[in-house]
């Protein structure tokens, strides 16, 4: 039999944050202001992998966030071919337009205010620099909403390390049987949370199933306090 539920740790980006709808906000800005012409998705997807590739350099603290966003910059516009791969343009232009199209997924601040009415303790688990993820969280005050937020430089280990979600449990003062994880990332919320020892929950706004059985699933954060039974369905 499961134990009680008592905290629950959640991700950040695309799970409380719409940081899909900032990217691609900030990528369109530099694709206008460097003459890109690439499909959308694309860009996306490039973008991405120079995030993979230079991240590990951020997480090691050889780059700080500025420093690793003109890196990839230059990096992905002259892959793209751009006639000026200025990455510190581009890094301005980008983060511009990024921080003006900040916004939450619908729910988040009332999904967290419900889960806390209901006595559970609450944790920010994400795989990025605090720097960054600190500033959004004020901003929205979701920071007053949780009782701890651990960002990348907070944990022996990213996830999907077990030790991330431990240090998280950990934070929480509570066992990874009693803890749930919730997330938009298959890998990173579910299946490392679950090879921690956690349950989990995860987030798919596409309505696609769970890719292993007994993981619930959810398309909205509304539907969280329901599919944990904090309130009848």
């Amino acid at each position: 039999m499961n134990a009680p539920i008592r905290a629950v740790i959640l991700d950040l980006d695309d799970t409380l944050f719409d940081d899909t709808a900032c990217t691609h906000a900030g990528l369109g800005a530099v694709a206008r202001a460097h003459g890109l012409r690439v499909d959308p998705a694309e860009l996306f997807a490039r973008h991405a992998a120079h995030i993979r590739a230079i991240d590990p350099l951020l997480f090691s603290g050889q780059l700080d966030a500025h420093g690793a966003r003109v890196r990839r910059f230059t990096g992905l516009l002259t892959e793209l071919g751009a006639p000026d791969p200025d990455g510190e343009a581009a890094t301005l232009t980008y983060r511009a337009a990024y921080r003006q199209h900040w916004q939450l997924l619908p729910g988040a601040p009332e999904v967290l205010r419900d889960l806390r009415a209901a006595g559970l303790r609450l944790a920010v688990l994400t795989n990025y620099v605090r720097e960054v993820q600190g500033q959004k969280l004020a901003h929205f005050g979701l920071d007053a909403l949780v009782d701890a937020v651990l960002c990348v430089e907070d944990v022996p280990a990213a996830k999907p390390d077990p030790r991330a979600y431990h240090a998280a449990c950990a934070a929480l003062d509570v066992t990874p049987a009693q803890a749930v994880m919730i997330g938009d990332s298959w890998q990173k919320d579910v299946q490392g949370a679950r090879n921690a020892g956690l349950r989990a929950v995860w987030i798919s706004r596409t309505g696609l199933p769970a890719q292993e059985p007994g993981v619930p699933v959810v398309s909205r954060l509304a539907d969280l306090p329901v599919t944990l039974g904090l309130v009848p369905a």
